[in-house]
């Protein structure tokens, strides 16, 4: 499935938002499908791997978090995480998106020493690594190798190691110097639809690179190649889906946005909410498929809808539910109310059921949700750097 995504530069104000609606600059952004199956059935034991990988990228997440700042994450879950574990070591433009793994990750066009490739946008996660094949230091002029090493992991169970460069950066007519790029000594990333890495969209403080490798946003904002240091993700099934980058489009959403604050130096994304009425920790991740939180969390909000048969995997707990029927799901964040689609509450079948798109999992590194794409799929949301604060409004 192909999803177009415009992502935009530039044109932003404090108190007024200028929208932004001539897509001068197109990208089209592949995605993998790696848990619905020809026949909708959802591969529920790939499903859980994939949350356990998760659980190994934000467990270095927070492990990067401690060496950067030598605190404990203030979401931390188990202290455990913070012990290193080898088994578990592993200006204005428009450009379209494609949709990669059924709403798991969203990829556009960018280069590093005019070397161009697909790469990943992961705002839960903080710095650019890529395969090895996608991007060659002694084919550019301007690369810079630093010497250090990084290791990270993702989402997908992969583990990337290798060094720390930095290069002449392009993502459409938008340009940096010395911007830095991880190259992986093994491919991590699997290449279908193209996508050869992460570009993370997160604080500075998660990163795996140490000293003066900033993520790539903080380096288009210093060289002021973007006029504000905001972004806005507004992921839609089928075409439609756009990021814009140094400004807000307001044609995408109805009404004003609600904004949260967040603490920037905690890394994450991260805002109060509530599901259901269920209050809950939430970090906006849009490298995240669904909504993933601690198991007793997700009970609660289980038991406030109706018509809901629950089952276990891996220490994960999911729900199914009559695919007839739209299971009851608000999200509260912002103080603004978002009621989930009948297109948002299923993610694939499960022995003819729809299979919820809340799970509940033990092993979570932190006393928070992870709130992926089918959040996203009916909001429209802006990640301000500049006045750290997080804005939703209901997409068109």
């Amino acid at each position: 499935m192909k999803l177009l995504a415009a992502l935009v530069a530039g044109l932003f104000a404090t108190s007024a938002v200028s929208a932004s609606t001539k897509n001068d600059n197109e990208i089209q952004l592949t995605r993998r499908n790696m848990f619905i199956k020809a026949d909708d059935e959802l591969d529920v034991k790939a499903l859980s791997r994939y949350f356990n990988n998760m659980n190994r990228k934000y467990k270095h997440m927070m492990r990067n978090y401690h060496k950067n700042t030598g605190k404990q994450h203030p979401l931390l879950r188990f202290l455990s995480d913070l012990l290193d574990d080898d088994k578990e070591k592993r200006g204005v433009t428009n450009l379209p998106l494609n949709d990669i793994s059924n709403e798991q990750l969203w990829a556009g066009e960018v280069s590093f020493g005019g070397q161009s490739f697909l790469i990943d946008f992961d705002t839960g996660s903080a710095d650019v690594i890529v395969n090895p094949d996608a991007y060659d230091p002694h084919k550019s002029k301007s690369s810079k190798s630093s010497g250090q090493s990084f290791e990270t992991s993702y989402g997908d169970g992969t583990t990337a190691k290798g060094t720390i460069y930095t290069d002449d950066f392009k993502i459409g007519p938008i340009s940096g110097k010395n911007v830095a790029v991880g190259r992986s000594t093994q491919t991590f990333i699997e290449k279908e639809g193209g996508n050869q890495g992460i570009a993370g969209m997160s604080f500075a403080s998660l990163s795996a690179f140490h000293g003066d490798f900033k993520p790539f946003f903080y380096s288009l904002m210093d060289q002021k190649q973007v006029s504000h240091g905001v972004f806005q993700f507004t992921l839609k099934k089928g075409e439609g889906s756009t990021l814009t980058l140094g400004a807000v489009d307001t044609s995408k959403y109805s009404g004003d946005p609600a904004w949260s604050n967040v603490d920037s130096d905690q890394g994450f994304w991260a805002t109060g909410a509530s599901v259901n009425g269920v209050k809950i920790n939430a970090i906006v991740d849009t490298g995240s498929t669904i909504l993933t939180g601690p198991m007793d969390q997700v009970r609660q909000v289980f038991s406030k809808i109706d018509g809901l048969k629950t089952f276990t995997q891996q220490g994960q707990l999911f729900a199914t539910y009559d695919c007839n029927t739209t299971p009851d799901i608000t999200v509260n964040i912002a103080g603004k109310d978002f009621k989930f689609s009948k297109e948002q509450t299923g993610y694939g079948k499960q022995g003819g059921r729809c299979v919820l798109t809340i799970c509940g999992q033990d092993q979570l590194p932190m006393n928070a949700w992870i709130v992926g794409d089918s959040f996203f799929l009916g909001a429209s949301v802006i990640f301000d750097m500049e006045q750290k604060r997080l804005g939703f409004a209901p997409q068109k």
